[in-house]
C-alpha cells in the first residue's frame, strides 16, 4: 500500500516522551482546524507525519495567535486584581477579603486552561483524578498552570522555529517549563540544588532562569489531554506507541497507549522522575520490554 504524501512534517526523537507526546498535540490541534486530519510516525519513528488541508506554519501560527485563558470568569479575574494591589494589612482588616483572595489565588493556580479561537479546546487533564490524568502534573502546588502555558506561549513567538525541528527549538529565560522535555530529566531542580525556585521567581534579581523548548512543552501539554500512556501498575513504568499507519485523531488515540495493536508499531516506556512529592520530570523512553520485569 503507497503510503499517502503528508501535509506536515515534523522531526521527533520518540524515545523523548515529551516529543512523542507533542506530537500528538500537534495532530489535535490540526484535526480541529481540520476535521479528519490523521497522523502518524514514519522513517523509523525519527518523523511525524500529519495529512491535512493545511500547512505546519498555519498550525503554529494560530496556536501562538489564539486567546489562552482558564475557566475563571472575567469579573474573578478583575477582583483578584482588584484584591492583589491591596496591601497585606487591608487585606487582614476587611472583612472576608484575605479568605477571597487565597479562594482566587488558587483557582488562577489551578483552573483549567482555555485555548480560545480556532480551538475551542479546554485542558483539564491535570485535574484528572478519575482516569488518572493527574499523574502526569509535573509541577508543584504553588505553581500557576496558567503561568507555565503562558510562559511556553510566548517564549514561541519568534518565527524562525516554525519548521520540521520546531521540537527542539530552545529558548533561554523563558520562565519554569512542564518537565515533559525528558532532556530536562537529569538536570538539577530544586531538591538537588537545595531550594525552590518558585519563591525567587517574582524578582528579577533573585530570578532562576532556564532554558526550555516551548512548542515541545506547549504542544505535550495540549497533547496529554486525549493521549495517555499505559500505567504499569506498581512500578512507575509507562508504554506507548509510535503507530505507524495514518490515522484520525480517534483512532489514534488508543493506538497511542497500546490498547489497539499496529502491526510494527515501535514501543518504548518511560518513568517519572519524582523530585519531590509533587515535582516530577519526565525521564527518557527505552524500547518496550514487556508488562512485568524478569
Amino acid at each position: 500500500m503507497t503510503e499517502p504524501t503528508p501535509s506536515i512534517t515534523v522531526a521527533v526523537d520518540p524515545t523523548n516522551p515529551g516529543q512523542f507526546f507533542a506530537c500528538c498535540g500537534l495532530l489535535e490541534l490540526a484535526d480541529r482546524l481540520w476535521p479528519g486530519a490523521e497522523g502518524w510516525f514514519g522513517d523509523g519513528g525519527r518523523e511525524f507525519y500529519v495529512l491535512c488541508d493545511g500547512t505546519l506554519n498555519k498550525v503554529l501560527d494560530a496556536l501562538v495567535d489564539c486567546n489562552m485563558t482558564n475557566t475563571m470568569t472575567l469579573a474573578q479575574h478583575a477582583r483578584f486584581k482588584e484584591i492583589s494591589v491591596m496591601t497585606l494589612k487591608v487585606r487582614k482588616t476587611t472583612s472576608g477579603v484575605e479568605d477571597e483572595y487565597k479562594e482566587l489565588d488558587k483557582l488562577l493556580r489551578e483552573a483549567s486552561i482555555v485555548l480560545r479561537k480556532p480551538f475551542n479546546i479546554t485542558l483539564d487533564w491535570f485535574a484528572d483524578d478519575r482516569s488518572g490524568g493527574s499523574r502526569f502534573k509535573t509541577w508543584a502546588g504553588r505553581q500557576s498552570v496558567l503561568d507555565i502555558a503562558t510562559s511556553m506561549k510566548d517564549a514561541m513567538k519568534s518565527i524562525a522555529w516554525r519548521n520540521e525541528h520546531c521540537l527542539t527549538f530552545s529558548v533561554a529565560k523563558c520562565g519554569l517549563p512542564f518537565n515533559f522535555d525528558s532532556n530536562l530529566g537529569g538536570q538539577g531542580g530544586a531538591i538537588d540544588i537545595g531550594f525552590s525556585f518558585d519563591p525567587l521567581a517574582s524578582s528579577a534579581l533573585t530570578r532562576i532562569d532556564s532554558s526550555a523548548r516551548p512548542a515541545l512543552e506547549l504542544l505535550a501539554f495540549i497533547g496529554l489531554q486525549r493521549f495517555r500512556p499505559t500505567e504499569i501498575k506498581g512500578e512507575n513504568r509507562f508504554h506507548y506507541a509510535a503507530w505507524n499507519r495514518p490515522m484520525p485523531i480517534q483512532v489514534a488515540m488508543p493506538a497511542a497507549c497500546g490498547a489497539l495493536p499496529i502491526a510494527d508499531a515501535s514501543r518504548y516506556e518511560f518513568r517519572l522522575l519524582y523530585r519531590t512529592k509533587y515535582l516530577k520530570s519526565f525521564l527518557p523512553a527505552v524500547p518496550f520490554t514487556g508488562v512485568f520485569n524478569e
